[in-house]
């Protein structure tokens, strides 16, 4: 365990209770897609590497970007899949190289909806969404996803659920569900692109029922001992939209379901094209508001992400009381030892991440890469473990 440093940083570093773990400190790897799995949804052995490199560099809890319950929930062509106990071995590789470096393990679950790729034949594929309202997928290319049927709401329901029970199985602490960016889960919760007038719709009750359902399924298959937890859309910043009223009403509600920690995030993919949001995810600090919020109102710990890189913005987060962790993200990937330089009082000597545009977000298709790392890194194409010669 990385001990508390005497110094300004300290907040950091204190332990935390979440259900019933303890997190070594309040960093958190939050969740960001690498894509380093293969073709197939399975596991390999960079993206083992990348998330231990993450553990061992002293971050408290290490959730994984986002991995797909289902085929027709899956968005990008090397997202890990977790259906079906040919993808075990590998999630409980990655789970056990995790926790080895005495950080907590969490997959984050995700169905991408209207987002499921491949988006070169999005037309030929149902694409499911709580209403078959048209969106502008890419830059010119409006397309229209199906709306569900009951029978659909509640197969995937089960997903969610089997998911999770397969994840504690390969030895996970938890899961993160996915109901943000205008993934599946966030576009029930929004009165944009939740049109429905049946029990799945209409007011705050119908559209947040199939979140409250997701965490009850996947609180019902697994253990006390493991963790739900809720990527939280708090607020979508469109007129009309789902708003930060709307998340601090629901936050007890899903911590009355199981929830045992909540990741609040701001904004979608659809609204971060808005002309009044550009530029808002490269903003310092630009989720906290939010996390401030719903901390406000829950009764289990709220992490903050968005924009807080600078371990001074992180601490200042927790010393204020907006939040009871923080987040981080490309900070982490582009420099995994934040935490320990941080412990060690040595902040000055963390490797930035000033890349605008962001070249890991460029990459992403592909497998991320990060114009920041050491050449040596570079060459390798992923930030691991250093090479045994």
């Amino acid at each position: 365990m990385t001990a508390a440093p005497a110094t300004t940083f300290a907040a950091l570093f204190e332990p935390l209770p979440v259900g019933r773990r303890l997190l070594r400190n309040r960093l958190v790897q939050a969740p960001m897609s690498v894509c380093y799995g293969d073709s197939g949804g399975f596991v390999t052995r960079e993206q083992i590497e990348h998330y231990g490199r993450r553990a061992q560099g002293g971050a408290g809890l290490v959730v994984t970007e986002n991995f797909a319950v289902s085929t027709a929930g899956r968005q990008l062509p090397r997202q890990t899949s977790v259906f079906g106990e040919e993808h075990l071995p590998g999630l409980r590789a990655l789970a056990g190289e995790i926790t080895r470096h005495g950080a907590l393990a969490m997959v984050q679950l995700v169905h991408a909806g209207r987002y499921a790729g491949p988006w070169e034949r999005y037309e030929q594929d149902r694409r499911l969404a709580p209403s078959a309202v048209p969106f502008e997928l890419t830059p010119g290319r409006t397309v229209r996803p199906q709306e569900m049927t009951p029978d659909e709401i509640t197969a995937v329901i089960i997903e969610f659920g089997e998911a999770a029970a397969l994840c504690e199985r390969a030895g996970f602490d938890g899961v993160d569900l996915h109901a943000a960016q205008g993934f599946l889960i966030a576009s029930f919760l929004s009165p944009r692109m939740n049109r429905r007038t049946d029990a799945w719709g209409g007011g705050f009750a119908g559209r947040t029922r199939f979140l409250l359902e997701v965490v009850r399924e996947a609180r019902r298959r697994t253990g006390p001992d493991f963790l739900i937890g809720v990527h939280l859309l708090s607020d979508e910043l469109l007129p009309g939209g789902w708003s930060l009223a709307d998340a601090v009403r629901l936050a007890p509600l899903l911590t009355a379901e199981g929830a045992q920690i909540l990741f609040p995030v701001t904004a979608t993919f659809e609204s971060l094209r808005a002309e009044a949001n550009r530029g808002l995810n490269g903003r310092r600090g630009f989720g906290v508001t939010g996390a401030a919020a719903i901390s406000r109102v829950a009764d289990v710990p709220v992490v903050a992400i968005g924009g807080l890189g600078d371990p001074l913005d992180a601490c200042a987060v927790l010393e204020r009381g907006d939040a009871d962790a923080v987040g981080l993200a490309r900070s982490l990937f582009a420099d995994p030892d934040w935490p320990a330089k941080v412990a060690a009082g040595t902040p000055e000597a963390i490797r930035g991440c000033p890349c605008d545009p962001a070249q890991c977000v460029r990459t992403q298709l592909t497998g991320a890469t990060c114009g920041h790392w050491p050449a040596t890194t570079r060459e390798r194409g992923f930030l691991g473990y250093e090479p045994v010669s």
